[in-house]
């Protein structure tokens, strides 16, 4: 039975290319990745998140769009310790 509230679809394709052997090993090694397979999924997954955040770090709004953001008054410790409870 398919799971209906499944949306993400998963698309696989073939492919041939050469992969340095001793990389492939050493990342199945330090990963636990039990196939081959399973170690190159794990490095594209591992890739896609690191230029992610390369590309938000790249993008990011300078500095002086969050001035302003948060009230100078603003004391998160003070706040800690109206919070705690009294003895």
């Amino acid at each position: 039975m398919q799971d209906v509230y499944n949306t993400h679809i998963m698309r696989r394709m073939k492919t041939t290319i050469e992969i340095d052997e001793n990389l492939l090993e050493s990342v199945m090694k330090l990963t636990g990745a039990k196939t081959r397979r399973a170690a190159v999924d794990y490095a594209l997954h591992a890739a896609e998140k690191a230029a992610k955040v390369a590309h938000l770090v790249r993008e990011a709004p300078p500095e002086s769009a969050f001035r302003g953001a948060v009230d100078d008054s603003y004391n998160i410790f003070s706040l800690r310790e109206q919070e705690k409870p009294k003895p």
